[in-house]
């Protein structure tokens, strides 16, 4: 299942829906035809499993009752993205996840998961516009695998991991690469507002089992940047989870960003790195998730 979180020109509140091939369906608007009072929410959907399922049983009314689609389908044309979660406890980034992406920016392999954050204010949704704050000057993109977590987690062991996920979505992790290495930790070029993308989907764990061999992809401007692949991560997504959960409880809705493969403009030399403008489109594509794209402005 594809979950999005949007609203209308006609409907201001935020709204749940599922991405179908023929739109996306709102699930309020479902519920209410079949006499379900749930109040279905990202949040509540995430945080409780009896609710998943509750979800998924209308979904089958759906696709098995003689339905005039109409009435709850929106086209993705007439909607505005939300980020796919709003307020998550923490956003925690994974920094020299790839092989490749060490080697070009002459890093050494690490021993152990390299941690960052971001938080809240640098959220952003599938299509908003992303303005480039005064302050920055060498703006980069980081196309990643998000992981959305859906059961708490602390001391856990690999084998657990995949019990905690609730799914996946699509990250680009923006960056000014001038204020992260103005100090020895990286937050401020990290963390600017809207420089974390997300979206537009979160897609399910239970659809999409084996997120290890998966191909990233990122355009500027419709010319590729950057392609990789979710198999050549140097730490996988169970030993990053269980890592974690070793030194700070996993919230449901916790976002996980799990590192870039090669490509980014800070891995080119000096004299050829183009640093990203006002304009610039950015897309990013994961196999089987969908594509995030946002504007600079």
């Amino acid at each position: 299942m594809k979950l999005v979180q949007y609203y209308t020109a006609l409907n201001a509140q935020i709204q749940l829906g599922i991405e179908l091939t023929s739109g996306i369906l709102n699930v309020k608007a479902l519920a209410q035809q079949l006499q379900d009072p749930t109040n279905y929410t990202m949040e509540s959907v995430i945080q409780n499993t009896h609710f998943y399922e509750q979800l998924k049983r209308l979904l089958e009314h759906y696709h098995y009752r003689d339905f005039d689609s109409e009435k709850f389908l929106e086209q993705s044309d007439q909607v505005y993205y939300l980020p796919v979660v709003q307020d998550p406890e923490k956003i925690i980034c994974v920094g020299m996840n790839y092989v490749d992406y060490v080697k070009e920016v002459d890093g050494e392999l690490p021993v152990t998961p390299i941690f960052y954050n971001k938080y809240n204010n640098a959220l952003a949704a599938h299509q908003q516009e992303i303005p480039v704050p005064p302050v920055a000057r060498n703006v980069d993109y980081s196309a990643e695998l998000i992981v959305v977590i859906g059961k708490e987690a602390f001391n856990i062991d690999e084998k657990q991991a995949s019990d905690h996920i609730f799914g996946y979505t699509i990250g680009n992790n923006l960056t000014d690469r001038k204020i992260q290495m103005s100090s020895s930790q990286w937050m401020l070029g990290k963390t600017l507002n809207f420089f974390a993308p997300v979206g537009p989907t979160i897609m399910t764990s239970d659809e999409l089992v084996d997120p290890t061999n998966l191909a990233i992809t990122l355009k500027v401007n419709n010319e590729i940047k950057q392609q990789g692949n979710t198999k050549d991560m140097i730490f996988t997504i169970p030993y990053i989870i269980s890592y974690l959960s070793r030194h700070m409880t996993l919230k449901p809705g916790d976002l996980i960003f799990t590192g870039t493969p090669k490509g980014v403009i800070t891995g080119k030399p000096r004299a050829e790195r183009q640093w990203l403008k006002q304009n610039d489109l950015l897309e990013v594509s994961i196999q089987k998730i969908g594509k995030l794209s946002n504007q600079l402005k």
